[in-house]
């Protein structure tokens, strides 16, 4: 099966001063569900990068997955400048993203210092999949960002394809470098279980901290919309499921889930500003 090409775009997206603070549909609870997500990329993309460089000497230069390496750090450095634009936005707002991310900072000084790399690679994988069936949801399921601001709208069609582009090349470099299947199977389940722990626990804890900022910790109405819309309508978290159960079939690979159709959708989406990237596409 042919993947996606894995480009470099170098896109700007400015964050403009009148950019509504709850910019999704005015909805306190699940615009701050999303800007948590952003708090954690800078740091979570910078980890990525890292982890899977420590096994870049191993792939042989000119191969296809030396060449899919190259384009997954290209996207994920841009990934990471335009989401700290996004938290200085935030921060401009008044949100406490210093602390925040000092929050996020702070696991992933933990991860480098004790954790061997392979370990922080099995992570990236596990987060890797996060991230591509978050994306599969925004890019195939349009209510996902029904009502959001169309300059926020943007930012996060843009990374949810290129997340998509990219979904599978940690994952083959995790498979270069652990060549035992057993072993591998094993890390990459057991991560997958811590991961998935950590990683909720961390946005909706950030969650928290931004309602409450806000003042509507108590707004229990926003709560329950907030859970209607992960759980119910349009659900992203219920539907993701089956896709997370995948992941331990001991053949998973990312790229079973074919939706290669949804990145070639999103080309023709004129809300997507692909014209802007200096790179093209």
């Amino acid at each position: 099966m042919s993947k996606p090409e894995i480009r470099r775009r170098d896109l700007d997206f400015p964050m403009s001063d009148d950019i509504p603070v709850h910019w999704l549909d005015g909805e306190c609870h699940i615009t701050r569900y999303y800007d948590s997500l952003s708090i954690m990329f800078p740091e979570g993309e910078r980890a990525f990068i890292e982890s899977v460089c420590l096994f870049r000497d191993g792939i042989a230069p000119g191969t296809p997955l030396a060449r899919e390496v190259a384009g997954f750090i290209g996207q994920e450095a841009i990934h990471r400048r335009e989401h700290q634009r996004y938290n200085a936005r935030l921060a401009a707002q008044g949100a406490p993203i210093d602390a925040l991310e000092h929050k996020v900072a702070r696991q992933q000084e933990i991860a480098r210092r004790y954790l061997p790399g392979r370990v922080r690679l099995a992570i990236t994988i596990c987060l890797e999949h996060f991230t591509a069936m978050l994306a599969d949801q925004m890019l195939r399921h349009p209510a996902t960002l029904k009502g959001a601001d169309p300059r926020m709208s943007r930012i996060w069609l843009w990374h949810a394809v290129e997340e998509t582009e990219h979904k599978g090349v940690a994952f083959d470099v995790f498979t270069s470098a652990i060549r035992n299947p057993v072993a591998r199977y094993a890390l990459r389940c057991a991560a997958m279980l811590w991961v998935t722990a950590i990683f909720t626990m961390l946005a909706w804890s950030l969650t928290i901290s931004l309602v409450k900022h806000d003042r509507r910790l108590t707004d229990w109405r926003g709560w329950g919309r907030l859970l209607r819309y992960h759980f119910g309508s349009p659900g992203p978290l219920r539907r993701i499921a089956p896709h997370w159960l995948a992941w331990f079939a001991p053949g998973f690979h990312p790229w079973q889930h074919d939706n290669r159709e949804l990145v070639r959708a999103a080309y023709r989406n004129e809300d997507v500003p692909w014209s802007n990237s200096r790179e093209g596409v």
